[in-house]
């Protein structure tokens, strides 16, 4: 569970990250929709991993953290010509796609109670 924790640190960093940058520095409404809406989203998944870690979350791990690459994968080639925009999109990217290959790995390593330890 130590690994499901870490993706949910992992995800809360992230969330924040992505709220405090886009009420700072977004102008664009659809911008600031999506990524408060997803930072929120990895928020709440960051929470719900760290105090009650299950491999039921798993599977929403991994559907969140390929929307977000989707997301920033999207703002990044549209702030391709703005350095610092472009870097933070794909310092989140990155974030959380982390997030949901450690916790991707975390069920793989979890022994079940039906099979061998």
């Amino acid at each position: 569970m130590k690994g499901l924790r870490l993706a949910g640190i992992l995800w809360l960093v992230g969330g924040v990250i992505s709220v405090v940058l886009t009420i700072v520095f977004r102008t664009d409404a659809l911008q600031w929709v999506l990524t408060i809406a997803s930072g929120l989203v990895a928020v709440v998944l960051g929470l719900w991993l760290s105090v009650r870690p299950n491999m039921a979350i798993v599977p929403w791990s991994i559907a969140v953290g390929i929307a977000w690459l989707i997301i920033y994968a999207v703002l990044t080639t549209q702030q391709a010509g703005e350095l610092v925009a472009w870097s933070t999109d794909v310092f989140l990217a990155v974030i959380g796609v982390a997030a949901a290959v450690v916790a991707y790995a975390a069920a793989r390593v979890t022994p079940t109670a039906d099979g061998p330890p």
